[in-house]
């Protein structure tokens, strides 16, 4: 920002809103943290502190303050110490820049005044102008940007002309893998790139900000960017700093640079690898990471959007069957290793487990910030083939889906049986290596109190989509039903637990 000229070493001054060169928004009273400007000195503001680092490892300090005046005019307060005068001065120069990201450009663009391209590319406008912006620099500056494309997209030239005296469009073109496109016609991330670079050389910043560079890129090209934009501020004498949601961007960062979690202003972890398994997991922002048991967690997932708050603090990770579940030693080493930063919920099928057998593994995991949740029926599935959901979804009475569910309970009662006993010995063998496990009769009997009376979740599912019709009960209906009665309840009490 150029207004950076007015600040003498300690002073307040007055600056209007429209001499401002650069402004990312009208309402610029707004650009404070989560409060609006005031114009008292007790009112709120932004601030921010610039630190210089000479050859001789001597620190000198520029700060600025800012906040609302009248009449369309911001106080500016700062320090400008005169060692630090020429970072910030220059008639063509801007301290900062900012780029707000690009979503394909024009067919056609006028040449327009420079003053005209500056304002609307500080505005948050680049894919208009962004021939009027190759435009205004130099052969040697397209070359430069064509070389930092080509480790990332390949090689790539970019051809721009203007004749002041014939022409009122701007004319660029690109050449690539042997043949020649329109500007227009070239990928989103290939503009989105140039645009980038080209603001290193429309603004000469001292620091560039770039929001989620991530965007229309491809995974492989999100990695190698941090790369070649650390290259190119150590090339340029300039800092950069970026935002993102892409764990390929954080895994690609140089050992050197600094990788921040924010969350809502604050710093949550500045742990690289920290960060990147977050994103990678979809985990960012979150609180709690549940770890299904099976790889399809749709059901799981439609179950917790039953409660947004919860939702909001959850992210679901996919397993590989009960065998691979993290213990509860597993469970909380995963906990250390992400800082303390999220609970651990592990949730498993009921099968055909005892009441018993289920509240001893459940206390099993009772640590600080791990849990473990077993379903109330004998999986997720057993939640959606409950009458009073079917009925919702099909428009029948609880009556008839009574009766579809006790028909293929009797119907097939072999292979219900049949499955049983193959959990059942699976069960053993997980509990009672040693021996000492109840019968099969025994705990067949146990299980007849319960709804779905000993039978597999999935398996009756199944059943009902071809009874019901799978026009009228499927995965696709059942996941999409909303308003239905509450499912899982104990699911909702697990979370909060971890939650509170």
């Amino acid at each position: 920002m150029r207004q950076a000229d007015r600040i003498r070493p300690t002073s307040t001054s007055m600056v209007r809103v429209v001499d401002l060169d650069y402004l990312p928004s009208d309402q610029y009273w707004r650009l404070c943290h989560k409060v609006d400007w005031g114009n008292v000195s007790t009112s709120p503001s932004s601030s921010v502190v610039f630190s210089f680092q000479d050859a001789g490892g001597v620190t000198t300090s520029a700060s600025l303050t800012m906040r609302l005046a009248r009449n369309a005019v911001i106080s500016v307060h700062g320090t400008l110490p005169d060692e630090t005068r020429g970072q910030f001065r220059g008639e063509n120069t801007f301290f900062s820049g900012f780029i707000p990201g690009i979503s394909g450009i024009p067919n056609v663009e006028a040449k327009t005044a420079r003053r005209v391209v500056l304002k609307a590319c500080s505005f948050g406008d680049p894919n208009v102008y962004l021939r009027n912006v190759l435009n205004l620099l130099s052969l040697e500056q397209i070359e430069q940007i064509q070389g930092w494309l080509a480790p990332l997209l390949g090689e790539v030239k970019i051809n721009v002309s203007f004749d002041e005296d014939k022409d009122f469009n701007i004319s660029a073109e690109a050449e690539l893998k042997g043949s020649t496109v329109p500007l227009e016609l070239l990928g989103t991330g290939y503009l989105q790139l140039i645009q980038i670079f080209c603001y290193i050389f429309l603004f000469k910043t001292k620091i560039l900000l770039v929001d989620e560079p991530d965007i229309h890129l491809h995974p492989s090209v999100q990695e190698a960017l941090p790369s070649v934009l650390s290259g190119i501020a150590e090339s340029q004498n300039l800092k950069i700093v970026l935002s993102t949601h892409s764990p390929f961007i954080v895994r690609g960062a140089p050992v050197a640079s600094n990788v921040v979690w924010l969350d809502n202003g604050d710093i949550v972890s500045s742990d690289k690898s920290l960060v990147e398994m977050a994103l990678g997991w979809g985990a960012f922002g979150k609180k709690i990471i549940v770890i299904a048991e099976d790889v399809k967690n749709d059901f799981l997932k439609k179950l917790i959007k039953q409660w947004p708050e919860i939702d909001r603090a959850v992210s679901v990770l996919p397993g590989r069957g009960y065998k691979h579940l993290p213990k509860k030693e597993e469970a909380e080493e995963l906990r250390q290793a992400l800082g303390g930063q999220f609970k651990i919920l592990v949730h498993r099928d009921r099968d055909s487990l005892t009441d018993g057998e289920v509240a001893d593994l459940i206390a099993s995991y009772a640590s600080e910030g791990v849990g473990l949740w077993l379903t109330e029926q004998s999986d997720l599935e057993a939640d959606f083939c409950s009458p009073a959901f079917i009925s919702s979804l099909t428009g029948e009475s609880v009556e008839q889906c009574q009766q579809w569910l006790s028909e293929v309970l009797s119907s097939k009662a072999t292979p219900i049986s049949d499955k049983f006993a193959s959990q059942r010995k699976s069960h053993n063998q997980e509990i009672y290596s040693e021996g000492g496990s109840p019968t099969n009769d025994q705990v067949w009997e146990m299980l007849q109190t319960k709804p779905f009376k000993g039978a597999n979740g999935k398996y009756v599912y199944n059943q009902l989509k071809n009874k019901i019709g799978q026009n009228r009960f499927s995965d696709q209906t059942v996941l999409s039903l909303e308003g239905h009665n509450e499912l899982a309840p104990s699911l909702k009490t697990a979370l909060e637990a971890l939650l509170n």
